[in-house]
Formats: C-alpha cells, structure tokens, sequence
C-alpha cells in the first residue's frame, strides 16, 4: 500500500554532519589504540563518552551495546574496552540488531574529484528502525527532567524509514534479530515503542513526526498507517 507524503516531497533536510558508530567488543583489536587512532584524525574527545569531534564540527560518536560493555553498573555511561582509554566509547542500547544486521557498502567521497572509498559495515534497516525507537523510548523516560531530550527529527527518520524501506524486508530483518536474544529484546521493545505510541495519528511518535515535517497534515496518520502495517506484518511472523 502507498501513502501520500513520500520521502522526497518532505522539505526538511535529510543530512547529517555525525556519524554512529557500533564498536563490537568481540572483534576488537588491542591495537592501534582507538583514542590515538581519533586524534590522529583530528578528532578530540567531546564532553560525553564516546563522543569525538573535529574542528570543522563534524562528529563521530562511538558506542558499545551493554552486554560488551564491561560493566554492569547502572549509572556507567562509558564502556571498558581496556586497553582502549576509558571515555572512548559510551553504552548504548538497541545496536544489538546491528550487530548481526548489516552489510558491507562501499562509501565514496563526496567532493569532485575524490576518489578514495571505503568499504564499512551499514545497518541493515531494520536494525536502524530499532536504534531510533530505543533512543525515542529513553528520551521519553528523561522527558520528565529534561524535555529537550525528545527530539522531532528522530521520529521523523523513523516515519522515512517506514516509507523507504518495503514491509517485508523489515520483517526480515527483525525475523534475523531472533537469532540473538539481545537483538530480540531490543526489536521487541521497539516493537512495542511504535505500538503504544505510533499506532494512531494522535500517537506521539506520529506527533512528532508531523511537527518536524514543518507540520505537513499528511505525516501523522501516513505514520499511523505504515506502522499499523509494520505491525501487523511482524505480528504474523512472531514465533508463537
């Protein structure tokens, strides 16, 4: 089924000056040591774990799924990944899926004339669905204390997602999440993220969607819809 509002028609910026990086503890070298590796760069640590940034302000944020975190302190906010330095990386939940849904792309250079390339490892797009679910779902437990946590854009990347991407390669893609309890935690939590709060137009997810499209009336219930569809897809394939 179509919907009005494709993703080309919305006239909101879709670029982004940071890039998300999902360290996996399990295939990580000792050497080189990843903070020498940043500054050599030209990236300098940020005021948060895991958060590199260069001079022009283009910023790298590294992170580490909990279970490789190292730590099972609630408050930590920085993995240990010794003999990396401490504040390389930060914990983070719901990168599990990406751990194992993902494929390698190859990445050119966007200036004229560049001819480097580099072949990186891209979540797939039901792992990046369910990235931005959790973090929509953390912020909304820190609305409370601090309101500018809870961003528009983040629901409007989801609602881009739903249209980009065909239902049944999400379910696919989820159905992949199985064979990891931790990426199936992380998809059911998500799951039920867009459940309680994307099902309907009046939903917050949908909301916020719609007020980061410049308040496009066609946004809420497209987002409503896709997620209905999202849901009754996944549903029908859930182990039982």
């Amino acid at each position: 089924m179509q919907y009005p509002a494709g993703p080309n028609s919305l006239q909101v910026h879709r670029f982004s000056t940071d890039a998300d990086l999902a360290v996996n503890t399990h295939e990580l070298a000792d050497a080189p040591e990843i903070g020498g590796l940043m500054r050599a760069a030209g990236f300098n640590p940020g005021p948060n774990p895991g958060h590199w940034l260069a001079m022009n302000d283009v910023s790298v944020d590294l992170m580490v799924v909990p279970n490789q975190a190292g730590t099972t302190k609630a408050s930590a906010r920085a993995a240990r990944i010794a003999p990396h330095e401490k504040l390389t990386a930060r914990i983070a939940p719901g990168l599990e899926p990406a751990l194992l849904d993902n494929e390698i792309v190859t990445i050119a250079g966007l200036e004229p004339g560049e001819t480097r390339t580099c072949d990186l490892r891209v979540a797939g797009p039901a792992a990046l669905l369910t990235a931005k679910a959790i973090k929509i779902g953390e912020r909304l437990g820190q609305a409370g204390r601090q309101p500018d946590r809870l961003k528009e854009k983040v629901a409007l990347d989801v609602f881009r997602v739903l249209q980009a991407v065909e239902v049944p390669d999400l379910v696919r893609g989820f159905a992949k999440h199985r064979e990891d309890d931790h990426a199936a935690s992380a998809t059911d939590q998500a799951l039920s993220l867009f459940h309680d709060h994307g099902a309907t137009p009046q939903g917050l997810l949908a909301q916020l969607a719609a007020t980061a499209s410049q308040g496009d009336p066609v946004v809420a219930p497209a987002f409503a819809a896709l997620v209905n569809d999202l849901l009754t897809a996944a549903n029908s394939h859930s182990p039982t």
